[in-house]
């Protein structure tokens, strides 16, 4: 009888040969706990255990071609690959992974479906807010968002205190980094410096929209402007916190609306290219 997990650890030895000893540390992180079930040779079927879905989805969207490619030379057979995930990581464990490991994935940027959406964004919050963490009016539509975002971006506004910048600014590029997406994160008021390197970038979060400077040296700047005519044209998602309304008959609640202060045609352009959540309720810190 065929000893099936002894095939699958030679075609290991061949994925790990192919990337050599330069990337070694890369193979030991996506391949080092990815673990032989079982495999019928009737159904062809390979059933593989990864530790978790963060491993899961790296195989999904770069692993698995080296697999299929690796078994059908030691099977000799082409295999329908499958996965039985052990456990589902940690918030903590994803936040730190993120940041030690870096890697660029080829999955489509533009739409978003991310599984156990509002778990995720909870864990988010007690991982940053501990007993202090709460789930206030509009999160729902947040994690509606993450759920299915139709390829749009999004734009969260609220007055201040209700999580808007801790939401986009920390949790959300967590959330969408465990799917491999490449996301550039800049406060409002550094727009026009960095605005070359953010046209070029498929996912941009923008705190705190209205803080910059309207002028420099006398003359309006329109980098708002282009960044969002630039989405438009090209798909690139823009998320977005402000304090400044929708429309010009909230002034009794803020300072100033996105039309009075961009113009009609960026309102437009916004309404567009991203979902508007408005975040009400009481503070996250009292």
């Amino acid at each position: 009888m065929e000893d099936y997990s002894k095939l699958w650890e030679d075609s290991l030895a061949m994925i790990r040969e192919k990337y050599g000893d330069k990337f070694r540390h890369w193979y030991d992180v996506w391949y080092g706990d990815v673990r032989f079930e079982s495999y019928d040779p009737d159904t062809h079927v390979l059933l593989i255990q990864v530790p978790s879905k963060y491993v899961y989805e790296f195989h999904e969207m770069n692993g698995a071609k080296d697999i299929r490619w690796a078994t059908h030379e030691v099977f000799k057979d082409s295999i329908t690959l499958k996965y039985r995930i052990l456990r589902e990581p940690t918030f903590a464990e994803v936040a730190t992974y993120l940041q030690q490991q870096g890697y660029d994935s080829r999955k489509d940027p533009y739409h978003i479906r991310i599984d156990n959406a509002r778990k995720r964004m909870e864990d988010g919050l007690h991982y940053f807010l501990k007993d202090q963490a709460q789930w206030l009016p509009g999160y729902d539509k947040i994690a509606d968002w993450l759920a299915d975002n139709k390829g749009r971006g999004l734009l969260c506004v609220g007055t201040t205190g209700r999580g808007k910048s801790l939401l986009c600014q920390q949790i959300l590029p967590v959330i969408l980094g465990n799917g491999g997406r490449p996301i550039a994160s800049i406060a409002a008021t550094d727009l026009k410096s960095r605005l070359d390197e953010l046209l070029h970038e498929k996912i941009v979060i923008i705190d705190d929209l209205g803080k910059e400077p309207r002028k420099y040296f006398g003359n309006v700047d329109n980098s708002f402007f282009e960044l969002c005519n630039n989405a438009e044209r090209t798909g690139n998602l823009l998320i977005i916190t402000t304090n400044l309304s929708t429309t010009p008959s909230d002034r009794a609640i803020y300072p100033e609306s996105i039309q009075e202060r961009y113009g009609a045609e960026v309102l437009d352009r916004l309404k567009s290219i991203t979902r508007m959540v408005r975040l009400e309720g009481e503070s996250l810190r009292r």
